[in-house]
């Protein structure tokens, strides 16, 4: 089991950093990812944890309940302990069975049992869960009424019978949370497990928006260095030394594009090579079909500066469809807020009325 786990773990840890790596190319990636992976055991044993804590404490607080019960071997329960003023009060679910010419009742009791020489009280925290035979329930009320009537007696003996000779038999039920506990560790795991590539997945979402804000931008400069003149290469320089020295918040784009210019000036890269590796790795097809036509312009002789002015009227024309889309989006997202507002309106405006009621 422990070799299973280790073996998941890597396998995470290998799956992260190839993200990244593709996400961000030859940059080490290994510090985010084992970040990530840390980040990700830690909320694991941090719902573990709650879910243990949890446990405990329901736990606990039943055992806490049984204190002043005395159960015999058969799980009835033959008498209860009055608790001092100091314990205080406690609360416990029954089961009481009814012996009738009929066959068995069985009823459930929420009881709270007062600590001694506490005052009498007017009404009790009875609640019965079924309600069969109506003279057999009062006459059940009447006995859970009496255990709180006189709070001087340290001891609760619990009848057998009631008036016309039906038998008692009183049980503790059974209070068992495990299908809530099971229900809330099988919806956290599932939850963890849909989440564990959040960082790298709100990373490529951030990349792929920032490819496509800055692309129509950067093409339309080169278009117009080509125009005026300037070879790929040559417009591709110009225009990242520009960038550099306007001294504009970095992004994704111009981060990647930097780093084929290195790549380039250093290396002795081939630009258009560099430009389709990264289109492959983002996986953005509006930068595949543009480092397409550079491609073939290298390959071809074709005319680069008319083909790209065509295809940046489409990504700009894309641009403002995904413009809008947010747009649209926002006023979605704020539809809940207004109908949660509206609703609390409409309880301040009617509560009023309804108290007089």
């Amino acid at each position: 089991m422990r070799d299973n786990n280790r073996k998941g773990i890597k396998e995470f840890h290998k799956t992260l950093n190839q993200r990244y790596r593709r996400l961000y190319g030859g940059k080490d990636c290994q510090e985010q990812a084992e970040k990530d992976k840390n980040g990700f055991l830690m909320k694991c044993a941090l719902a573990a944890g709650t879910l243990l804590v949890m446990i405990s404490i329901s736990l606990l607080a039943d055992a806490g309940g049984c204190d002043g019960l005395n159960i015999d071997g058969n799980g009835e329960i033959t008498q209860i302990t009055r608790p001092s003023q100091e314990q205080g009060a406690f609360s416990f679910q029954t089961e009481v069975e009814v012996g009738t010419k009929d066959g068995i009742l069985t009823k459930e009791y929420y009881i709270t049992i007062q600590p001694k020489g506490s005052s009498q009280q007017e009404q009790e925290q009875i609640f019965p869960e079924e309600r069969e035979e109506d003279a057999i329930e009062t006459q059940l009320r009447g006995l859970i009424s009496k255990m709180n009537a006189d709070t001087s007696a340290e001891r609760i003996s619990l009848p057998n019978e009631l008036g016309k000779g039906q038998t008692l038999t009183w049980k503790k039920a059974e209070e068992s949370n495990l299908v809530l506990y099971g229900a809330a560790a099988l919806a956290a795991g599932m939850l963890l497990y849909k989440t564990r590539f959040y960082r790298v997945e709100r990373a490529e979402r951030q990349a792929r928006e920032s490819i496509i804000q800055e692309l129509p931008e950067f093409i339309n400069k080169i278009v117009l260095l080509l125009n005026a003149g300037s070879v790929l290469n040559t417009a591709f320089m110009k225009i990242m030394e520009d960038h550099q020295k306007s001294g504009r918040k970095q992004s994704y784009f111009y981060d990647q594009m930097e780093q084929i210019s290195r790549s380039v000036q250093e290396a002795n890269g081939s630009l258009h090579e560099e430009l389709r590796t990264f289109a492959k790795r983002s996986g953005v097809k509006e930068l595949m079909r543009i480092t397409n036509m550079i491609s073939d312009n290298i390959s071809k002789g074709a005319d680069l500066s008319n083909k790209l002015k065509k295809e940046n009227e489409m990504l700009w024309f894309s641009r403002k469809q995904n413009a809008e889309e947010k747009g649209r989006l926002a006023e979605t997202k704020m539809t809940m807020p207004l109908v949660i507002l509206l609703l609390v309106l409409i309880l301040i405006t009617i509560a009023p009325a309804m108290m007089k009621l």
